[in-house]
């Protein structure tokens, strides 16, 4: 798996050793019991009726997918505050029980980020999964038909859920980058003018270099805030030769009353601004990246 999604994930063990494991013991930061998923439990969620929509003849693609989406659970859920179709797909086309439901809709709703609030979400999603074999199914066949509705090979979904978690992730790291105080004065705007294009150009890339593409985000822990106090967003870089192919920047300038945003392609030797837009207010924009 591409290693941004990796960040933040820790391995343990626990006294099942004699269990056969399905690769490795997937864990979120608040590990529970629920978090070990058997080679038997994968084969039986695998049993799950996929629509003839994301089926793949690859069985291995589903059950990548599969694990994918249970280790990745907190990416998913904190990028549905901003992805409406998903979350209305999510809570339709799942059986999560009413209550979990509810508990979703309300930090759905809500604008703020509460991290005890998500975790308690995920071990909640968790034990259903564990209860009940077609919820994992249902929620990757969910994110395999969001994360691919323009990325198909004849006429059929590629089995993978790497778009729709690249995606969620740039949107991350775009909101840590500005911190709260920017992203309450720019980042509606951001969504409606800038990230259309921008994402246009991380999906051609994924086509191009057939998903071998990897992710580096904004975060630095010697800056301040721990974050890149530079114009880095995020880089795009080829998983296999670890060179970048595209750099996403932002820069305040105006006298701090707008942000530049734009981004550098390895086609013209980074040379380039591309899709330079500027986001303008009356006010100054917060001086440093990160803040809250």
């Amino acid at each position: 798996m591409i290693d941004f999604i990796k960040k933040g994930k820790k391995l343990f063990l626990t006294s099942l050793a004699s269990m056969m494991l399905f690769s490795t013991v997937l864990t979120s930061s608040f590990a529970a019991e629920t978090d070990v998923l058997t080679k038997s439990s994968v084969n039986e969620m695998l049993q799950y009726e996929f629509s003839s929509e994301v089926m793949s003849v690859d069985k291995d693609d589903l059950e990548k997918s599969l694990t994918d989406t249970f280790d990745n659970l907190d990416l998913v859920l904190k990028g549905m505050k901003s992805e409406r179709n998903l979350q209305e797909a999510f809570l339709e086309k799942t059986s999560l029980e009413d209550d979990v439901k509810r508990d979703l809709e309300e930090y759905f709703s809500n604008s703020q980020d509460d991290e005890k609030e998500l975790n308690n979400l995920i071990r909640d999603v968790k034990d259903q999964i564990a209860e009940n074999h077609s919820v994992l199914p249902e929620i990757t066949e969910v994110l395999l038909l969001q994360s691919n509705s323009s990325i198909k090979s004849e006429d059929k979904v590629q089995a993978t859920i790497l778009p729709i978690l690249l995606r969620l992730a740039l949107k991350e790291a775009v909101k840590k980058k500005m911190g709260k105080k920017i992203k309450r004065m720019a980042y509606d705007e951001f969504e409606e003018r800038i990230e259309p294009e921008i994402w246009a150009e991380v999906e051609a890339l994924h086509e191009q270099y057939n998903g071998d593409i990897d992710y580096d985000g904004p975060e630095d822990k010697n800056e301040l805030n721990g974050i890149n106090q530079g114009e880095k967003v995020f880089n795009i870089i080829h998983k296999r030769t670890n060179k970048h192919l595209l750099r996403f920047h932002m820069k305040r300038v105006d006298k701090g009353r707008s942000i530049d945003f734009h981004w550098h392609k390895k086609d013209d030797n980074f040379e380039w601004h591309h899709g330079q837009t500027k986001i303008t207010k009356s006010n100054q924009f917060p001086e440093h990246w990160g803040e809250d």
